[in-house]
């Protein structure tokens, strides 16, 4: 992390891409916790797992979430984000790693609840039994 907890605009997921296995687990954290009009929430992912994401109903179902997905690329290679001068949330270590240098933003690293729940709320949320605080 790179700011200290508080405030997100983007949450961005997928470096390596995500996977079909990825998906499954983030769909029930969504079906919680709705994202917040405020957060973007961004995906990337290939386009084999995309073509089994409208197989099985999920890639309607991650629309509906407003997940915005992206194909084939990521959010430091391409000018995908939108929310410029914000925090951006990942789970992704390249995402951390790259994001600040790439695209100017700061960047708080989660695990894949932390980054649904944040993007709920629209600042970040921690669960403290990942980090010994329990």
């Amino acid at each position: 992390s790179t700011v200290p907890d508080g405030p997100i605009g983007v949450v961005a997921m997928g470096s390596p891409h995500f996977s079909l296995a990825e998906f499954g687990a983030l769909l029930p954290l969504l079906d919680e916790y709705a994202v917040h009009p405020d957060v973007e929430f961004i995906v990337c992912t290939n386009r084999f797992v995309l073509a089994q994401l409208a197989r099985n109903g999920w890639r309607e179902r991650l629309q509906a979430h407003n997940v915005r997905l992206v194909v084939d690329t990521c959010v430091v290679v391409t000018p995908i984000v939108r929310s410029q001068g914000r925090v951006l949330m990942t789970n992704s270590g390249k995402f951390a790693h790259y994001t600040p240098g790439n695209i100017g933003l700061q960047v708080i690293f989660g695990s894949l609840r932390e980054c649904v729940r944040s993007a709920a709320q629209g600042f970040v949320w921690r669960d403290d039994s990942l980090w010994g605080m329990v």
